[in-house]
């Protein structure tokens, strides 16, 4: 299994528009953040999309994703939503057959399978239905089948247990992923809240929890997100490897998050038998 961090910034990505300040000037790639969003590569060739943000195209092609058959959705807000129609060049509804060859693959392709919760399905068909509606004139809509899911479901040989959470006074959903070999990655972003019955849920399931891929977004506490200290916290409360911090800010470079985390990772003892707890960072890949 091979996940790609095709994003890491939050919803303003960094650098910020019109912002000099020190991180979004630096040099060192790690600080260039596009909005939050990962792949997944499983171990029996299913291509896995989790979030599709506005900068979807920019991340596809510098990562060269040329598959794509399913996508996990946490929740309907922009900058995890709004690359939506960009993933029309793997399954297409046209209004009638195309003749080009490439067109007529994609018009050909079986839909592309968008898996999430109840309430981010809602808003998915209130705002974007014309990609739910016949399609009368032009170049096409994605062509995708819309499913909600609260038990755990498989994609392939793949099982995937969706994870409730709370963004504020909104409910998201996470997901974990599970190998064939038991291996297991979860992603819990956005959040500033996961129950207890979340966790017990990822515990009972995950087998080797080898990544916990979590929102972090700043040091400052937020009213949606967790920040740093938050995230650890309920990082800790996981048997992971490994955790990783996303949704991150321009107000600390990707040294200052880890020199961060390492001053305070003392006060986690429940992290201490983590292998690494570090930001991620656009294009990373890891394995499981």
């Amino acid at each position: 299994m091979k996940f790609t961090f095709l994003g890491t910034g939050t919803s303003h990505g960094v650098p910020v528009i019109a912002c000099d300040c020190e991180v979004c000037r630096s040099k060192d790639p790690r600080d260039k953040r596009l909005r939050t969003s990962g792949f997944l590569q499983t171990d029996d060739e299913h291509y896995i999309l989790f979030d599709v943000g506005p900068e979807f195209r920019i991340q596809a092609l510098e990562n060269n994703i040329k598959k794509l058959d399913s996508i996990l959705l946490t929740h309907a807000h922009a900058d995890h939503l709004h690359g939506i129609d960009d993933v029309r060049v793997f399954s297409t509804k046209m209004f009638k057959a195309p003749t080009d060859p490439r067109s007529l693959k994609q018009y050909n392709a079986p839909p592309l399978q968008l898996f999430t919760n109840a309430n981010t399905a809602q808003d998915l068909r209130e705002r974007f239905g014309y990609i739910f509606s016949n399609v009368t004139e032009g170049g096409g809509v994605a062509k995708i089948n819309l499913v909600e899911v609260k038990e755990p479901f498989y994609i392939g040989e793949t099982k995937i247990t969706p994870v409730p959470m709370m963004h504020g006074h909104l409910e998201t959903c996470g997901f974990m992923v599970t190998s064939k070999k038991n291996k297991s990655l979860a992603y819990l972003t956005d959040c500033n809240f996961i129950s207890d019955e979340s966790f017990e849920i990822i515990k009972k399931n995950c087998g080797t929890l080898e990544h916990v891929v979590i929102d972090g977004l700043r040091i400052k506490e937020h009213s949606t997100h967790f920040n740093f200290l938050q995230a650890l916290g309920a990082a800790e409360k996981l048997p992971a490897k490994h955790v990783w911090i996303v949704h991150l800010t321009h107000n600390a470079s990707h040294v200052q998050v880890i020199d961060y985390i390492n001053k305070n990772l003392k006060e986690f003892p429940g992290l201490k038998a983590a292998e690494s707890v570090l930001p991620a960072y656009d294009k990373q890949v890891i394995e499981f």
